[in-house]
């Protein structure tokens, strides 16, 4: 039996729409295979940028750790931890001591001990700026919020890193305040509980008492909430304030707001 010129054509009809649906099925799997390769390239350069530890990350001298940890303080616009160890050899230049009151800076008390060194506890020690002194410092950092400088102690040709990735400045911003516990105040002329704040401290009280929050406060001052947060803290501490609350009714007593 023959097939009619139209049993041929609805045959070849067929085998051309089961070719074309076949041809969708593998190009919807090859988008597929491409977007999770693409997802995998994502995570790929994600964890190169969180682990890097190229040219770039390393800090070749004490030389280039004081300019990287000089530009650094400059340009943190918050609140900046300042660790300034023994250099790593007497002749060499130490970062220059911030003494910006945002600033929080400890010290080894070595340096001050050294001819034309970073200070003097009777010229650093003034009320608002934010100075302790340890025995013995075990290395220098700058801390900002996304980046740290560390330089480890040892001879001049010692290198330190630059530290990018959140989870690793996080650990040495704990180290920091760990230490930072532990200090003393710089000097005899700290301030006393008496001594009225900065006038920077004083607008954030009284903006508090009118009832603004903490991001009201700092866009009205034109810094983060972070940086208000951690002068209340400081403003807590002087006054030996448990909450805000407490810390409110202390300042009224004063007077300050």
């Amino acid at each position: 039996m023959h097939s009619s010129p139209l049993d041929t054509a609805t045959v070849s009809a067929m085998e051309l729409r089961l070719m074309l649906a076949a041809g969708q099925r593998e190009l919807v799997r090859a988008q597929h295979r491409l977007i999770d390769q693409y997802a995998q390239l994502e995570r790929l350069e994600e964890h190169r940028r969180s682990t890097a530890h190229g040219p770039d990350d390393i800090v070749r001298d004490w030389t280039e750790f004081t300019r990287l940890a000089g530009r650094l303080t400059a340009e943190a616009p918050d609140d900046c931890r300042l660790l300034h160890g023994m250099p790593p050899e007497p002749t060499s230049a130490g970062p220059e001591l911030a003494l910006d009151g945002w600033h929080r800076t400890i010290l080894d008390r070595r340096l001050l001990e050294l001819p034309g060194g970073l200070g003097h506890a009777d010229g650093a020690a003034r009320p608002g700026r934010q100075i302790r002194v340890v025995a013995a410092a075990p290395t220098s950092m700058v801390i900002s919020e996304e980046v740290a400088v560390i330089a480890p102690g040892g001879t001049a040709r010692s290198a330190g890193w630059v530290l990018r990735a959140p989870v690793l400045v996080g650990l040495a911003a704990h180290y920091f305040d760990s230490l930072w516990r532990q200090a003393q105040p710089l000097g005899t002329a700290s301030a006393t509980s008496g001594e009225a704040p900065s006038n920077v401290q004083l607008q954030i009280l009284r903006l508090a008492a009118q009832g603004a929050k903490d991001d009201a406060i700092a866009r009205s001052l034109g810094r983060s909430p972070r940086w208000v947060r951690r002068h209340f803290e400081l403003l807590a501490e002087r006054l030996g304030a448990s909450n805000r609350m407490t810390l409110g009714i202390a300042a009224a007593r004063r007077g300050w707001i």
